[in-house]
């Protein structure tokens, strides 16, 4: 990739107010403007916790609203010799009620796939997430990284979706976002087989990039860096809902109602940014931008009102059998 310019540190802030520093999710500055999350169990190779669960919502929750955030990279600490290795099976930890013999079941309708908060948190946010996956990535660790916008893997790392081998099912949403990203055949068979292979071997689409271990966590950074560097903060949030909406649009004609929508605000609105990059593309210079990725977004994204998953909510889907 080639070297950008220094980034301007309009943005940066040396605290990490409202972020953990310590704990199972660790918050850094992995560059001016560039949060970095760090799944932080090494001597668990990083294994997923409900709590480490619960701290990645917030993270990524806050880092919508924080306008020094202009991306997001989540890796997992390197003296864990893995990004993760998913949920953590040990006896303490185990979140899987059916492993328990004596462990009181929830019913039904209250049950909740942990994993599934953790992916819809990236699939929400409206800064770009990078998973930069430093090492193995199998069950949760892998299928959490499928709601980040991109996806760089080390070449060796062992991934998969393991699930129906442990006697499990899709988790973190990887039903939704798998068949879409490499495929429904392609998606099957690695559900089906719960192949653990190595990231250079997996189907095109399941990584943006696979590169040598030691330069993931680079890698990861110098993308968001380009993005922080070329593009709109604003634009790009509102980009990241079209795109990942349009899967869903419906039709060609929906997807221009949409997108047209969104063009409307960026010239009638809110036009400082459109008004910058035109002026510094044409005055050869970078440009300034001066809208947030939160507070300046429409209120008319998403298109699409998202169900409130949480237990008790009223507007809960329930599945029933058919």
């Amino acid at each position: 990739m080639s070297a950008l310019p220094p980034f301007p540190i309009r943005h940066s802030r040396l605290a990490m107010e409202g972020y953990s520093t310590t704990g199972p999710v660790t918050a850094s500055w992995a560059a001016p403007s560039i949060l970095q999350l760090t799944l932080n169990r090494p001597a668990n190779r990083n294994a997923i916790t409900a709590g480490m669960l619960t701290a990645l919502v917030s993270s990524l929750d806050r880092a919508s609203r924080d306008n020094a955030v202009r991306a997001v990279v989540v890796t997992g600490n390197p003296e864990g010799k893995a990004f993760s290795a998913g949920a953590d099976l040990s006896s303490e930890n185990n979140p899987f009620e059916g492993a328990k013999k004596d462990a009181p079941k929830q019913a039904r309708q209250d049950y909740r796939d942990g994993g599934g908060y953790t992916t819809l948190a990236a699939l929400r946010c409206t800064k770009p997430v990078i998973a930069a996956i430093n090492g193995p990535a199998v069950g949760w660790g892998l299928a959490f990284t499928l709601g980040c916008d991109i996806r760089v893997a080390a070449a060796e790392a062992k991934v998969g979706f393991p699930m129906a081998a442990r006697g499990l099912v899709n988790e973190s949403i990887s039903s939704y976002l798998l068949p879409r990203i490499v495929g429904p055949g392609f998606a099957k068979e690695l559900v089906f087989t719960s192949r653990i292979f190595r990231a250079k071997d997996a189907p095109p689409g399941l990584f943006n990039h696979v590169v040598p271990a030691g330069d993931v966590l680079q890698t990861a950074v110098r993308i968001g860096q380009e993005i922080a560097t070329n593009s709109s903060g604003l634009s790009v949030a509102m980009c990241k809902s079209l795109m990942d909406e349009g899967l869903e649009a419906g039709s060609p004609e929906q997807a221009m109602l949409n997108e047209s929508a969104c063009m409307h605000w960026v010239n009638a609105s809110k036009t400082g940014d459109v008004r910058e990059g035109i002026g510094a593309f044409l005055q050869k210079r970078r440009p300034q931008w001066v809208h947030d990725a939160w507070d300046d977004l429409p209120d008319f994204l998403p298109f699409r009102q998202p169900l409130d998953v949480r237990p008790g909510r009223p507007d809960t889907f329930t599945p029933s059998k058919l």
